[in-house]
């Protein structure tokens, strides 16, 4: 069975690599390497690497308190809430709950606002902000991870860490990302870092996990940032968002 140091922390980029001692300040064993129907994590398939990651989704149940911060100002808190079948995201002020359903790796989309029953959000929302962030409802979705005919484009080293970039192309046309190139560490099968292109080949969008530390016997990503790029101006960006996650409830 993988590794349960591999674990969740935001929808949008859940897994959490096996970060070093002089990353989190913490000292912890070394995570063995995972594996997934019979195969060591180094012969797995980039198909089956995307597998390995979605599968890590469904591993815990237990409540985070986070935020999202935009610059100075603007700070969204928010409760996350992980359980082997949904992660749920619950806002105030409006009341707002986006629900992951993640049975049977269907990962459809809900969303619920001011009290009102869940409804499966339309597609011609994927690419809209939640909250005036970063975060879109695509990248909370992670359709990306079931796009079919992934491919291993080449091997790239992030912080210290070893890691695949697996390539998969939008087979529905919906949402803005045509491309997206994501970053899997070969440790654990956590994602670290991931970019999606529109359909000319431009970057619009960054996601890199900056830090993760251990909230009781859970190691969690505890700050990413994502990034919107502009696809006009040479890859400039235009707004970026930091998610943090600052205490599991008991």
């Amino acid at each position: 069975m993988m590794n349960r140091i591999v674990t969740l922390a935001l929808a949008s980029f859940l897994t959490l690599p096996a970060f070093s001692q002089e990353e989190t300040g913490e000292s912890r064993p070394t995570a063995t390497a995972p594996s997934f129907a019979g195969k060591s994590i180094d012969q797995l398939s980039a198909d089956e690497v995307l597998k390995l990651v979605r599968y890590s989704y469904t591993l815990y149940n237990r409540d985070f308190t986070g935020v999202l911060r935009m610059g100075i100002a603007k700070k969204v808190p928010f409760l996350m809430s992980l359980k082997p079948e949904s992660i749920r995201f619950i806002f105030d002020d409006p009341a707002q709950v986006i629900l992951l359903d993640t049975r049977n790796q269907n990962f459809a989309l809900y969303e619920g606002v001011g009290g009102k029953d869940l409804q499966a959000v339309a597609s011609s929302k994927y690419d809209d902000p939640i909250r005036g962030t970063d975060v879109t409802y695509d990248d909370l979705s992670m359709r990306f991870l079931y796009w079919p005919s992934a491919k291993i484009v080449q091997k790239d080293r992030i912080k210290q860490r070893d890691c695949w970039v697996v390539r998969v192309r939008n087979p529905d046309g919906k949402g803005a990302y045509d491309t997206v190139d994501v970053w899997i560490d070969q440790g654990s099968g956590g994602m670290i870092k991931m970019i999606g292109y529109n359909n000319e080949g431009r970057p619009i969008r960054r996601f890199e996990v900056l830090h993760g530390k251990k909230f009781g016997d859970v190691w969690m990503v505890d700050e990413m940032r994502i990034e919107t790029i502009s696809p006009s101006a040479g890859g400039q960006i235009k707004s970026s968002t930091r998610m943090q996650i600052k205490a599991a409830v008991e």
